[in-house]
């Protein structure tokens, strides 16, 4: 444990400041920040289909509906393609995405609130929650530039939180390293 910890927080500092940079590229710069995003999807839509095509036809003797793996590859293949071409259209195709499943999400939550009203305590909360989404969505649908400036704002602060705590992490992993260096540590 020791050993790995000496090996692993440069990682985790690494890690922890590109993430801390996102975040903050994010808060200060939502417009690029989005494009960029968008533009990553798309490419990790390409890489993903030309690789499930790729398994589809090479494995097809081992999968019995491998038709299905291919079809799949060349969905995914074909929106990454698009998104390159037409990145704004997949920018707001992503809002309305986004829009769309916390409409969904929040209405789910407020069914299953009310039809665990007599089971539980505090399904208000649960309520509130739903009806959180439910606006969040209604809003996107009708501000989708807003949305998008919500989302990136969302994302930063995720992305800076997250860094911050990687960063915590590698910090505390180099002090186990340094603390056990140089002494011999039992293996049991």
């Amino acid at each position: 444990m020791h050993q790995l910890a000496r090996i692993f927080w440069s990682w985790f500092l690494i890690r922890g400041i590109i993430a801390v940079l996102i975040g903050l590229l994010a808060l200060f710069m939502p417009a690029a920040t989005f494009t960029a995003l968008v533009i990553l999807l798309g490419a990790f839509m390409l890489v993903t289909g030309l690789f499930t095509i790729i398994t589809a036809v090479t494995r097809r003797h081992v999968y019995r509906n491998w038709g299905w793996l291919l079809a799949s590859g060349i969905l995914s293949t074909g929106i990454g393609i698009l998104t390159f071409v037409y990145p704004l259209a997949t920018g707001i195709a992503l809002i309305y995405f986004v829009a769309f499943w916390a409409l969904v999400m929040g209405i789910a939550e407020i069914a299953i609130a009310i039809q665990l009203r007599r089971e539980i305590t505090g399904e208000g909360w649960f309520i509130a929650a739903g009806v959180l989404s439910v606006l969040f969505a209604v809003l996107i649908l009708f501000y989708p530039i807003a949305g998008a400036y919500t989302l990136t704002m969302i994302f930063g602060i995720y992305a800076l939180i997250a860094g911050i705590t990687l960063l915590s992490v590698a910090f505390r992993l180099r002090n186990i390293g340094r603390q056990t260096r140089g002494r011999r540590i039992p293996v049991t």
